[in-house]
């Protein structure tokens, strides 16, 4: 397939006074500011989850010290993938383009790959509720209320059940569950939500639980528990999630688990047909999305 000038002929009369072609610019990269982005140099990735020691005994006088040793867990690979995209004109239409527009085509391989990108990673995102596609080291979905403790044995949450819709009583029961987390270990870990995650519908509602001295909705005189200067969250907003209420807080990009891994970045490629003359434009790059923990994640399916 290639773009030839009878598919474009009116691009062909210099008398046309506008062309409205990509007079939109991309909203910036979302997924940076949620995952953490690695360079890879192999065909995977694997992460492994291992479990340390557990807490201490009483020693009565003459007895030998008890011991512990750590628990070796899942393992989880993500196998890096290419996505490509290419584009071809004839000589012809290069040449009597009277706009530059097919000179400007070559570019929108480039917008085209960041879209790519975005919809990559937040299917990951969009996955973590269900885990069909995308699993962590506990072989399970990102949020869930089975996780197991490979060291004790048990299981431990990280979702709100029932699921609750964004607001005040929601945020204060997500940063309770945070709060009161044990690792495998069974040690109380310190975790630091900064992230509220939401998809662009519930971007007022969290304009207010975030900003309002006292408590939205209320016609008493109660503090709002959850106002931003209390808890240091800030709102990342993405219009690929596929669920317009679901919401959920992190940790930042580093701490949370989520990684995305660059294998190759996006490159451009061209070439010139030998046969046809016709101009042929690439672009490709090679990535994987994926997460490991599923602590400093919460969320609710609202």
């Amino acid at each position: 397939m290639a773009t030839l000038t009878p598919q474009f002929f009116r691009l062909l009369e210099a008398e046309v006074k506008d062309v409205s072609f990509k007079k939109f610019a991309q909203i910036p990269l979302l997924f940076p500011q949620l995952m953490e982005r690695r360079k890879s140099t192999k065909a995977y990735e694997d992460a492994l989850l291992v479990a340390g020691l557990g807490t201490y005994a009483t020693k009565p006088e003459g007895t030998p010290v008890a011991f512990d040793d750590p628990v070796q867990g899942q393992q989880v690979r993500t196998v890096h993938q290419t996505y490509a995209l290419g584009w071809r004109s004839s000589e012809e239409m290069m040449e009597d383009d009277q706009h530059g527009i097919m000179s400007q085509v070559a570019g929108d391989l480039g917008d085209s790959a960041r879209d790519h990108m975005e919809r990559l990673a937040w299917g990951m995102v969009n996955d973590f509720h269900t885990g069909t596609t995308y699993t962590g080291l506990e072989a399970e979905a990102m949020f869930s209320a089975t996780h197991a403790e490979i060291k004790s044995g048990g299981t431990w949450t990280n979702i709100l059940s029932p699921a609750v819709a964004l607001s005040q009583s929601g945020i204060e029961s997500m940063m309770n569950l945070a709060d009161t987390q044990t690792s495998h270990e069974g040690r109380f870990i310190q975790q630091q939500m900064s992230i509220l995650l939401i998809h662009p519908n519930e971007q007022h509602n969290a304009y207010v639980l975030l900003n309002t001295e006292r408590k939205p909705g209320s016609s008493d005189w109660d503090k709002n528990t959850v106002e931003s200067s209390r808890n240091g969250l800030t709102v990342l907003k993405s219009p690929y999630l596929s669920s317009t209420t679901a919401w959920s807080l992190h940790a930042g990009p580093g701490s949370n688990g989520m990684t995305w891994n660059d294998r190759r970045a996006l490159r451009f490629d061209s070439a010139k047909d030998a046969d046809t003359f016709d101009m042929k434009h690439y672009g490709s790059y090679r990535a994987s999305p994926m997460f490991r923990e599923q602590r400093n994640n919460y969320g609710s399916n609202a």
